[in-house]
């Protein structure tokens, strides 16, 4: 596939009038969604740009969906004084090991729900799996109250390189986004229709905000705030009861109630990859404050609506503050030059799933009616391709064929039993082998009469549907010349099976494909669109080095001159495996193979992310040809040079990051004892 430079936003043009200036210093970093391939291919995003000395430079990160988990997990490992080697260590100890479906299924069963509001359901159990499999296990040693909360990221001091922290999901209420962040400048934690507290959100567990901002929809459930997140103060549930006592979600809910338009106390929370699946918006805004400079704390409750402070309402205000123009809070006009002192880089770290159709048009042979049956036994096949056949009419008739002949059994055999006097009471009382006879009743009787009834209640319901069908039909579009129901009765069965699974298709198609890529599209408009920016992005797109091969122009002679273009062979085949993984929770492992998905996809971060690091210094950074800072070109020859590395063996930075691993050494203290009997 050619790489199209007006369409691809990791195509740049290398032009003087692109070229950014000086060094750089200040550094916005955006994980997309994803899932498990998002939080690998973000983990070797950041480990590439570790090894060049780039990642402590990041100031602003902004998390959506799976990037979510190792956004927050740095943000704590700063916080903490944790080294990049442990933060990236805690991924490869509880990920390979960690059977999501199975402990879901675990805790969606067990005897006490895994939410305090009592609900079961996949996102509930993944946010207990979030804080026990992950916050907990490392960071539990820093709980505040207890537990792994927001407190840890808001309260000072906030230590780290990192000072603007935006964790998106998306808000139900009002279909806006709902960040969780941390500013030195002033913001809201949520949104301008919907906002917490500082008191309470200090108070949430980062697993409820992980499992807030990765809850797919239809994949997931919502996840309702302020019911369905753990607070410190709830007393313990029993049976399937919901908590006894929530002191602080009940304060929320009366903020909600008495502070929201509708009056509801509670609201929705889903995935943020609904409003921004790469982060961008919310990155920007982190940039907009920092030029405001206004430094303001917010003191409100839970629910309080600010109209000038969140999303602009009318599309003008919406571009003058997506431009700059104008920040939260205030409509004072502002520069709408990003300088130095508030930007160099924003890099998008970017994990979309390309297909080659979203949704193609599946022909059939036989018949246009039909729908593929796949591989089954022959007698299965031949009833399915009748059904496909038969119209909804002889579907009627053959129903009620089918209910007049258990009818007409039932009927039979009750007055059987009756001429043998079967319903005699003193007759039963003086024989001893009624309970077998009362066993062949229910046999010859009850059970025919329950499906006789069900089949009845699905005549019912089918015929009642059918009826408003009909007269909906009649009162849309009157003066039909026949009734709609003789054409009804005409249409096959396969033709409507046929509509329905195209039609569940394509919406499918829409949801998790177009539409996502619209947004993702918007998204990066947003930044492309401002001049002050679109000359400091960098794409870092997982499926870049799948294209790069095929382009040819003055950085790959360079790459070729030193041996290190094009990719190899076994590069490319890591590069794809990784691009084209699936959305999924959990990690796979091929029999025979030495990596799982999570080495393939840190070993495609690492790649993607020198390749595109090399290309923007070289088309941006060099104005006449010629780098304007030593240490922008140090930094280009690094890259180079790992880049060189990656070239001989794609494997060789993730096998030196393993060598240094806590979990080396763990691992030959494990084998150690297991050779010497001794359970570790």
């Amino acid at each position: 596939m050619s790489t199209d430079s007006t369409n691809n936003p990791a195509s740049y043009s290398g032009t003087t009038s692109d070229s950014i200036s000086g060094k750089i210093e200040q550094i916005a970093l955006s994980l997309s969604g994803g899932g498990v391939r998002a939080v690998g291919f973000h983990l070797g995003t950041m480990s590439m740009l570790e090894r060049l000395g780039l990642l402590g430079k990041v100031e602003i990160i902004s998390s959506v969906s799976g990037g979510s988990l190792p956004g927050l997990g740095y943000c704590l490992s700063q916080r903490y004084g944790r080294s990049f080697q442990d933060f990236f260590d805690d991924f490869f100890e509880f990920l390979p090991k960690l059977n999501v479906l199975e402990q879901l299924l675990e805790r969606m069963t067990s005897k006490l729900p895994p939410s305090p509001s009592g609900r079961r359901d996949l996102i509930t159990a993944l946010a207990n799996i979030y804080h026990h499999e992950y916050f907990n296990r490392f960071f539990g040693a820093h709980a505040v109250d207890g537990s792994v909360t927001f407190a840890m990221l808001l309260d000072p001091p906030r230590n780290g390189h990192v000072r603007e922290m935006i964790f998106n999901a998306t808000e139900f209420k009002t279909g806006s986004a709902f960040r969780f962040q941390v500013s030195d400048f002033r913001c809201l934690i949520g949104n301008g229709n919907v906002s917490l507290c500082n008191k309470h959100a200090r108070r949430i567990r980062l697993a409820d905000i992980m499992a807030a901002s990765s809850c797919i929809p239809v994949g997931m459930e919502p996840m309702f705030f302020p019911d369905d997140f753990h607070w410190p103060d709830d007393q313990p549930q029993k049976g399937d009861a919901p908590s006894r006592s929530r002191p602080t979600c009940d304060e929320i809910r009366d903020a909600l109630g008495r502070n929201t338009d509708t009056h509801q106390p509670n609201f929705a929370l889903m995935d943020g990859g609904v409003y921004d699946n790469q982060g961008i918006t919310s990155t920007l805004l982190a940039v907009n404050r920092k030029k405001s400079g206004i430094r303001e704390v917010d003191q409100h409750e839970c629910g309080s609506q600010f109209s000038a402070r969140g999303e602009p309402a009318s599309p003008q205000d919406w571009a003058n503050w997506m431009s700059g123009r104008i920040t939260q809070g205030t409509h004072v006009q502002l520069s709408v030059e990003v300088k130095p002192e508030d930007l160099d880089l924003l890099i998008v770290s970017d994990t979309p799933v390309r297909k080659a159709s979203f949704f193609p048009r599946i022909s059939y042979p036989e018949s246009g009616d039909r729908v593929p049956i796949g591989r089954m036994s022959k007698p299965a096949r031949g009833f399915l391709a009748w059904l496909q056949k038969t119209t909804l009419g002889r579907l009627d008739v053959i129903g009620m064929v089918t209910m007049a002949l258990l009818a007409l059994s039932v009927f039979l055999n009750v007055w059987d039993l009756w001429e043998a006097g079967w319903f005699d009471i003193d007759q039963w009382t003086a024989y001893d082998g009624w309970l077998l006879d009362l066993s062949w009743m229910l046999v010859e009787i009850v059970i025919p009469v329950l499906v006789l009834l069900i089949l009845l209640a699905v005549m019912i319901m089918m015929k009642l549907t059918r009826n408003k069908t009909e007269a909906s039909l009649e009162h849309i579009i009157p003066g039909w010349k026949q009734r709609p129901a003789k054409y009804l009765n005409k249409v096959r069965v396969g033709t409507l099976m046929s509509m329905l699974s195209l039609r569940a298709g394509s919406v499918s198609a829409l949801t998790s494909t177009i539409y996502m890529n619209r947004i993702r599209g918007l998204g990066y408009s947003t930044a492309y669109s401002r001049p002050d920016l679109h000359n400091r992005v960098l794409a870092n797109e997982i499926f870049t080095l799948q294209d790069a091969p095929e382009r040819n122009d003055e950085l790959h002679e360079v790459l070729s001159a030193r041996n290190a273009w094009p990719p190899p062979p076994e590069m490319q085949r890591v590069v794809d495996k990784a691009a084209t993984m699936a959305t999924k929770l959990w990690l796979e492992q091929d029999e025979g193979d030495p990596l799982n998905d999570l080495d393939y996809l840190v070993i495609g971060g690492q790649c993607t992310m020198c390749y595109n690091l090399m290309r923007f210094l070289w088309d941006r950074c060099r104005p006449g040809g010629l780098f304007m800072h030593k240490e922008t070109e140090a930094i280009f020859e690094q890259a180079v040079s790992e880049w060189q590395k990656l070239v001989r063996d794609p494997t060789v930075l993730l096998n030196d990051r393993k060598q240094k691993s806590r979990l080396k050494d763990l691992n030959e203290q494990a084998a150690r004892s297991a050779a010497q009997g001794v359970a570790v």
